[in-house]
This record gives structure tokens, C-alpha cells and sequence, in this order.
């Protein structure tokens, strides 16, 4: 479906900034808890980034 992993990521984030535009709330707000979420704290954002992958291939997620 993609040709790599920076497709992934540009599609990603174009649709994102779409979504964020669109005016509702929700999404804004889905984007902002991400972006909390990925913050270092107890875990440093690589290691968090590493569990999401873990789980994305655990469920058959693709990209």
C-alpha cells in the first residue's frame, strides 16, 4: 500500500492536519492527548513509541 515508512508518516500527518482543521473539537483534542501522551516522563518517547508499535503489530494494524 505504501512504498515506506515516510509515506506512512506524510499521509499520516496530512489527513491528521485535515481532520484538526475540520472545526471539531475531537480531533483537536485527539491530536493534543497524542502529542501528552508521547511526552517523556516515566518512559522516554522512544520507549513509548516502541510499546505502540509492539501492540500496532499485535493487532494486525498496518503503517
Amino acid at each position: 500500500m505504501f512504498p515506506s515508512v515516510e509515506e506512512i508518516r506524510k499521509t499520516r500527518k496530512k489527513y491528521n492536519w485535515q481532520m484538526s482543521q475540520s472545526g471539531i473539537k475531537t480531533f483537536r483534542e485527539l491530536g493534543e492527548l497524542e502529542s501528552n501522551a508521547l511526552k517523556d516522563g516515566a518512559l522516554v518517547r522512544k520507549t513509548k513509541e516502541l510499546i505502540a508499535l509492539g501492540i500496532s503489530i499485535a493487532n494486525g494494524c498496518y503503517g
